[in-house]
């Protein structure tokens, strides 16, 4: 097996163009994340359809206030 050494030989735009990218890949990492999470919602047929009950459920009002939920619960809020 043979291996050749080469040098490589970069401009200022190109070393400037390089620093850019290397700063920038770990925001595209987790943009690329966050769009797979995104899509496997909604992709979820039933979780689609909770979130659009809850969001009906909000629109018509039936929605309980924090301490109101801790009430119906049987949660004492001081316990928190």
């Amino acid at each position: 097996m043979v291996f050749y050494v080469v040098e490589a030989v970069f401009t200022e735009e190109e070393k400037k163009n390089l620093k850019e990218l290397t700063e920038e890949f770990p925001k595209l990492r987790s943009e690329i994340e966050s769009l797979k999470e995104t899509l496997e919602i909604l992709s979820d047929k039933e979780l689609m359809a909770d979130i659009e009950q809850g969001k009906k459920d909000v629109a018509e009002g039936r929605v309980y206030t924090f301490e109101e939920a801790l009430k119906e619960l049987g949660i004492d809020e001081d316990e928190l």
